[in-house]
């Protein structure tokens, strides 16, 4: 009799938990199909409020508070864009709360460290003669760190990338410099295959951008 009622017992659990799994991935595919279309910085911050709840509900998932550091910093990028620069430290600052939340969780993902080179790039855009010196090499850091943990995946070099596109020739930046990475950033690109539909896979159109506004740049002897 015991034995029967602890396999019923294991099957309704097991039934409950596969329940919440679909509900989990659910809600998750719902914000990246927000979020693969967000455009403005409005709708990176409702993406980030639904990122947000699931993260409160599944303390356990690395992915829901990543992706809540992930629309802060793209809230935060969109400031930028519009020269608002100065209001884009409480939107770092939440990005990078929201990072570590999930670093503990997953201290081995090579998309945490990715990220959180692209949160201390954003420190160094409030005053970059001041910030430059301090952020820069931490951005490098926790992006070669990124390499390091998965050499195939393409953000870490798309985002030295940029880091090197958008500083001065005068400090080794500049189109031409940041060319072979941009290029290698697309390579990956094209044969990156995410771990599953709920893993990060962003930044290719960014990449591609960046590579014709180089091109572009060199063209014009800039």
């Amino acid at each position: 009799m015991k034995k029967h009622i602890l396999i019923a017992v294991s099957f309704l659990f097991a039934i409950a938990l596969s329940a919440q799994n679909e509900r989990y991935t659910a809600a998750m595919q719902k914000g990246i199909t927000i979020l693969d279309t967000a455009r403005n910085t409005n709708t990176f911050l409702q993406t980030a409020n639904h990122f947000e709840r699931i993260a409160n509900a599944e303390k356990q998932a690395w992915l829901p508070n990543y992706y809540v550091a992930y629309c802060n910093m793209m809230v935060a990028t969109g400031l930028m864009q519009e020269e608002k620069v100065e209001q884009c430290g409480a939107y770092l600052d939440k990005a990078q709360t929201a990072l570590d939340a999930a670093k503990t969780l997953a201290s081995e993902e090579s998309d945490i460290y990715a990220l959180q080179g692209y949160i201390y790039q954003g420190r160094i855009w409030d005053n970059p003669m001041a910030n430059g010196a301090k952020y820069s090499p931490m951005s490098h850091a926790a992006l070669d760190k990124a390499i390091a943990i998965n050499d195939q995946n393409p953000r870490p070099y798309y985002l030295k990338g940029q880091n090197v596109l958008f500083t001065p020739v005068f400090y080794g930046g500049g189109s031409k410099n940041a060319m072979p990475l941009l290029q290698k950033a697309a390579e990956k690109f094209a044969a990156y295959q995410a771990p599953s539909p709920l893993h990060p896979n962003w930044g290719a159109g960014a990449n591609k951008w960046m590579i014709h506004h180089a091109e572009k740049s060199m063209k014009e002897g800039n």
